[in-house]
């Protein structure tokens, strides 16, 4: 198995620090409150990388699944699972492979894909999506944290293409991502008839960098 992420994926949340201070994990957690997860929610978490927001959802409550392809990123949330103080207390699945081949179609209460589905081409992050949408139960919910599209006057909406773009030739660089403009993922979610419930931004240097989005399954 390819991984990706074996350059980066032990330093990916320091990365992501450095570069949106507290904004990208802010805008990860951001819809698993109390009033959105209960006892027993069965929640999967699609890509999701060092797992701080998997971690949140089963301290919650939740029954975790998080799935993800690469070794790196597995091995890095298992070391981070292993210290937390309530790991024993915690319900939480870890599947290392390809989020296409989990086919428990129906069975998610939520379905999370926080800084996922941007890492592929238009084509490719259709198919995931679809899919993730049939992973999730009906009256379900999907969320997606991510970069927001740009908005705004020219110098602002200039300043938040480059930001992306900073970020996006980096990790194509350094494990292979595809490089394209920033998803408008309110406007792909409501095409595939699923109901936006709530919207967020969170700022950084001044202006609304990440958004996150949880939508409903019809």
């Amino acid at each position: 198995m390819l991984d990706k992420y074996k350059l980066i994926g032990h330093s990916y949340d320091l990365l992501s620090k450095i570069y949106s201070g507290n904004a990208i994990q802010s805008c990860k957690i951001s819809m698993l409150r109390e009033d959105t997860i209960h006892a027993g929610s069965k929640i999967l978490f699609a890509g999701s990388g060092q797992g701080r927001d998997a971690i949140r959802a089963a301290e919650l409550g939740a029954h975790v699944t998080l799935i993800d392809i690469s070794p790196t990123m597995m091995d890095t949330f298992l070391e981070l699972l292993a210290k937390h103080p309530d790991k024993g207390q915690l319900h939480i699945e870890t599947i290392l492979g390809d989020i296409l081949k989990h086919e428990t179609f129906s069975k998610y209460d939520m379905v999370v894909a926080n800084f996922f589905l941007t890492i592929f081409e238009e084509d490719r992050m259709h198919t995931l999506l679809d899919h993730l949408i049939k992973l999730c139960k009906p009256q379900g919910r999907i969320v997606i944290g991510d970069f927001c599209p740009p908005k705004g006057g020219i110098m602002t909406k200039t300043f938040q293409q480059l930001y992306w773009f900073s970020a996006a030739t980096v990790f194509f660089a350094f494990a292979g991502n595809a490089l394209h403009q920033v998803y408008d993922y309110q406007s792909i979610l409501e095409k595939k008839n699923l109901e936006i419930s709530e919207h967020q931004y969170f700022a950084f240097l001044g202006r609304d960098l990440y958004h996150a989005i949880m939508a409903q399954k019809l």
